[in-house]
């Protein structure tokens, strides 16, 4: 018969490894799912976001003076902030002037709470519910009216709001 005292010595050991990489595995998973979630969020936003601006630059290119169109999004949690009408300064936080620049009236971005920055531009040029003012969204539902105006000077705007 083979006896070997240190077998029952080196148990607690094999079970500390086998505990160890299990929470190694888990970890690795967790982080895994966090990320495809976080992946998920962004392009959640950047759905909506094209359903925006798709109806906007059809009415900028099509549409007659004065066409409203509802569109209903769902902006996640996930996303700090979506902003029409304008580029995003040095930072994530959120715009502390909300006066339109009219050399960037065209371009829209949003900003995801982990600090991913998404920027891009249109045809069409966007504005707030005054034409003055660029249109910002927060997380949430909304029913969003796009408008198509001409101001005095003789420039077109869609208005977001």
């Amino acid at each position: 018969m083979l006896s070997d005292k240190n077998a029952v010595m080196g148990l607690p050991v094999y079970i500390l490894v086998a505990i160890v990489i299990a929470a190694a595995v888990i970890a690795a998973f967790s982080i895994a799912t966090y990320n495809i979630w976080l992946d998920s969020q962004f392009h959640q936003v950047e759905y909506e976001t094209d359903k925006i601006v798709s109806e906007a630059e059809n009415m900028f290119e099509y549409a007659d003076e004065g066409t409203i169109i509802t569109i209903h999004v769902k902006f996640p949690d996930a996303m700090r902030y979506i902003v029409f009408g304008g580029l995003p300064k040095n930072n994530t936080s959120v715009p502390v002037s909300l006066k339109l620049d009219e050399n960037t009236s065209n371009n829209y971005y949003f900003v995801m709470n982990d600090g991913r920055i998404s920027t891009s531009h249109s045809n069409a040029r966007f504005s707030g519910k005054n034409t003055d003012e660029i249109a910002i969204f927060y997380p949430g539902v909304y029913d969003l009216k796009l408008e198509l105006v001409k101001e005095l000077d003789g420039r077109t705007y869609v208005k977001i709001y």
